[in-house]
């Protein structure tokens, strides 16, 4: 483990600051291969081979990038369905609305407020979802 990280240390240390500087900038005439090939004229067999590989795969990512379409961001569940949103909040909203109104007197039956409660409560907040979901378009 130690002489594989001294490897990777003396590699980093023996490169020149040019390779390890900000990739260059590509003018409308010029190309990016011939810029690093004529900048490591002065350097070693390995170094320019090296240059040179590295060259082709900025060029092979730049071509890639630019066939590839850009992907939106990906909504959260509650940005794609607003309506099913908006329904469970106001389903747990009318059954604590229906609960609570039954809380001191409802003759006897609170199990069938919470239901109704609910169901209003559902179709009411499926119609605000609806209605923020045409909006956010």
């Amino acid at each position: 483990m130690m002489k594989t990280l001294g490897v990777v240390l003396i590699s980093a240390l023996a490169a020149p600051s040019s390779v390890l500087a900000q990739a260059v900038t590509v003018g409308a005439g010029q190309s990016a291969v011939a810029q690093v090939v004529a900048s490591s004229a002065s350097s070693s067999g390995l170094r320019e081979s090296i240059d040179r590989e590295a060259a082709r795969l900025a060029q092979d990512q730049l071509g890639a990038a630019a066939v590839q379409p850009q992907n939106l961001p990906e909504r959260s569940w509650a940005g794609r369905h607003p309506v099913a949103l908006g329904a469970m909040i106001g389903a747990a909203g009318g059954v604590v609305w229906g609960g609570a109104r039954c809380s001191n007197s409802c003759d006897g039956e609170p199990y069938l407020a919470m239901p109704a409660g609910a169901i209003v409560g559902a179709g009411i907040g499926a119609g605000v979802g609806a209605l923020i979901s045409l909006i956010t378009r």
